[in-house]
């Protein structure tokens, strides 16, 4: 039968050939590893949100005693958990507005809540009103103005986040549902401290209200990804910069350029500079594409400049990558074909596409650090965001492009000693 002849020819090549059957079966498993860790929460069905919260509450004196219902209530949202569970709902930062507005914008916080100089004051009230109400015998009926007296103080919590976020939705739903029942265990607090009442309904003195942060209230979930496409773009540099090297290989002109003297540096860093033009063009080209599809560009000429320097750092990175790729691959098919393995990967790895689990390691001059920062794709992604979507200047992606260059020169030292150790040996 000469089908089973040419399926036993086939079944050997394609055993023979390790490295294609390695990129075949694993490249799959790459991508269900990377989209289970990103939604399948590691095995947890309930993860806390990154919350900072503002406090700007002043306090106020209650039965002879000075009480701060800010803390109060910061308090309660770090203690807060799941029903019949015991993770908590949020992870809380107390910290200040600008730096609150930052830690959104990077996603070190899924939404800031400020709390009013004027929160105790109103909760003073509640608290007041309902006590004479029950007392009296009288209910005080809930209005949406939350100003039926001239003797009542009423306050507005703001919760604040990026809006096209998926991560602020979810958050804020779950803090109005909190901050609501807070505003009735203080009304259930009072009722149950005196005898006989009747459940009398509640003024509403604590109000919340949910806001964009200042310029991206008309946010779309693709002004934050269009960043990510940009760095997916530069990624992959890295898998054409490996098929171009194993093609120089191939075809012998390395062998030709090594009979002139020409070191691995003189190679390998002639070979930077043009590909550095590219990335430059990836980042202006691709920012004109998102435009016309809609993207909110912010920080007008300077964040576009910005964004082409952080992009020329990100491809050296790429390029780097390629050099290591180039070091292994037999021929310029399996240098394409083990780029993809790895380029695609790393895109989600570095949240191109989708926002990763929180990963926190420790902090480094006042940053949060995660296993992610140690990619430098990650830091470039963080910088175009930073000056593209949010319109940060040069100290908003300062500290990101700093990590991104140290990372970059570490991988470009590494892929020039791999490349060299297996590309540009003497040959004996």
């Amino acid at each position: 039968m000469k089908f089973m002849s040419i399926a036993v020819k086939d079944l050997k090549e394609i055993i023979r050939d390790r490295r294609s059957l390695f990129f075949i079966l694993l490249f799959p498993m790459m991508f269900m590893l990377v989209f289970g860790f990103a939604f399948g929460n590691m095995g947890e069905s309930n993860e806390p949100h990154n919350l900072a919260v503002v406090n700007y509450d002043q306090g106020t004196t209650l039965s002879g005693e000075q009480v701060n219902f800010g803390d109060n209530l910061t308090t309660l949202l770090g203690d807060v958990k799941y029903q019949s569970s015991d993770v908590h709902m949020f992870n809380i930062t107390e910290t200040n507005e600008s730096t609150a507005n930052q830690m959104v914008k990077q996603r070190d916080a899924d939404a800031e809540l400020i709390i009013p100089a004027n929160f105790s004051k109103s909760a003073s009230s509640l608290i007041t009103i309902t006590a004479q109400s029950v007392t009296s015998g009288s209910s005080v009926l809930t209005t949406t103005t939350g100003q039926n007296s001239s003797n009542t103080s009423t306050s507005t919590l703001i919760i604040r986040g990026d809006t096209g976020y998926m991560g602020f939705g979810t958050t804020q739903g779950i803090l109005v549902g909190v901050l609501s029942g807070y505003q009735d265990q203080l009304v259930t607090n009072v009722q149950n401290s005196i005898k006989g009442t009747h459940g009398a309904e509640p003024q509403k003195y604590i109000q919340s209200k949910v806001e964009g942060i200042p310029g991206t209230e008309s946010f779309t979930s693709f002004d934050f990804i269009a960043p990510g496409m940009i760095v997916f773009a530069i990624l992959l540099l890295a898998t054409s910069v490996a098929a171009i090297l194993t093609k120089e290989v191939e075809s012998g002109t390395l062998r030709r350029l090594k009979m002139s003297k020409m070191t691995s540096f003189d190679f390998l860093f002639g070979g930077v500079i043009p590909w550095s033009f590219v990335a430059a063009a990836q980042v202006i080209i691709l920012f004109v594409v998102a435009i016309a599809m809609g993207f909110h560009w912010q920080g007008g000429i300077i964040s576009l400049i910005l964004a082409v320097i952080v992009g020329v750092i990100g491809g050296v990175s790429s390029i780097s990558l390629g050099m290591i790729i180039a070091a292994f691959a037999r021929d310029a098919k399996q240098a394409s074909s083990l780029g993809t393995l790895i380029v695609v990967p790393m895109s989600f790895a570095v949240g191109a596409f989708f926002q990763l689990p929180q990963a926190v390691i420790g902090t480094f001059m006042g940053h949060t650090i995660q296993v992610y920062d140690f990619i430098p794709w990650t830091n470039t992604l963080n910088a175009l965001r930073a000056t593209l979507t949010y319109g940060g200047g040069w100290n908003a992606i300062s500290f990101d492009v700093l990590m991104s260059l140290i990372l970059t020169v570490i991988l470009f030292v590494i892929g020039v000693f791999l490349f060299s150790r297996t590309r540009m040996r003497p040959e004996g």
